[in-house]
């Protein structure tokens, strides 16, 4: 197994979902881990506690990356906690599901606020430590919905491609300094605390190649790998983790 014992990182949006699933395969590969969240303080002391009750080593954020100096916050307390930040999982988003002709200007720019400009201001208020010591990893957090179109997630995958934009951009300008950018594009996934999926039960994914949705340890898995050692000559990649689905949006969906 992939160990991270000498890796700091953190983790946004880390109260539910991806984001918990994710924080914990770090930790258990020994990463020191701090787990941002906005609300839902509930989720995310009972992810630490159970985190430390197997000696592991977290710390709890809460801030807000809808605005800048929420955003700001959030890094300044993540190198506090943990010195330093080896390793960025911008995971924490937003999500509007409205046609274009039903969506307000305060929800368009709230999107495009967590989804794309946090994560741009996380990146580049951390990634000048990693580039001092030689070594980062950035984790940017897409969907499929950036790949092709999804009904009622035309706004989302919009804030996504942009995602996908800067991946490719920061990928290429940060890895002559031993920092890789990625970003992972899933499709519909369960949440860790869901049985892992049997496609028997999931008649409704007849579209999906593989015939089931993914699993939030699926995402965990492919993360931990991408922010490995051995995973350093992957960078400015878009990687979908959806069962094949992606490869069927271009034809119309």
């Amino acid at each position: 197994m992939t160990k991270f014992m000498n890796r700091r990182a953190l983790v946004t949006g880390a109260n539910s979902g991806l984001g918990q699933a994710m924080a914990t395969a770090l930790a258990e590969a020994g990463a020191t881990v701090a787990l941002h969240y906005r609300r839902n303080q509930e989720a995310v002391d009972t992810l630490a506690a159970a985190l430390r009750n197997f000696g592991h080593t977290v710390h709890v954020i809460q801030g807000d990356l809808s605005t800048t100096a929420g955003t700001r916050q959030v890094a300044a307390a993540a190198v506090a906690a943990l010195e330093q930040v080896d390793i960025l999982i911008n995971n924490a988003g937003d999500w509007v599901d409205k046609p274009l002709l039903e969506t307000s200007d305060a929800e368009w720019e709230r999107l495009i606020d967590v989804d794309l400009r946090a994560p741009y201001l996380l990146t580049r208020l951390l990634a000048p430590g990693m580039v001092e010591r030689r070594w980062g990893r950035i984790i940017n957090i897409s969907s499929i919905a950036s790949l092709g179109y999804v009904p009622g997630e035309g706004l989302y995958g919009i804030s996504k491609a942009g995602i996908n934009a800067m991946t490719h951009a920061f990928g290429v300008e940060l890895a002559p300094h031993g920092v890789t950018v990625n970003a992972v594009a899933p499709g519909w996934t369960l949440p860790a605390a869901q049985p892992f999926p049997n496609p028997t039960d999931y008649p409704q994914c007849h579209d999906v190649p593989n015939l089931r949705p993914g699993h939030a340890s699926e995402v965990a898995a492919f993360v931990r790998f991408l922010v490995s050692d051995v995973a350093g000559h992957i960078t400015g990649q878009v990687l979908p983790i959806d069962g094949g689905l992606s490869v069927t949006l271009p034809k119309g969906r």
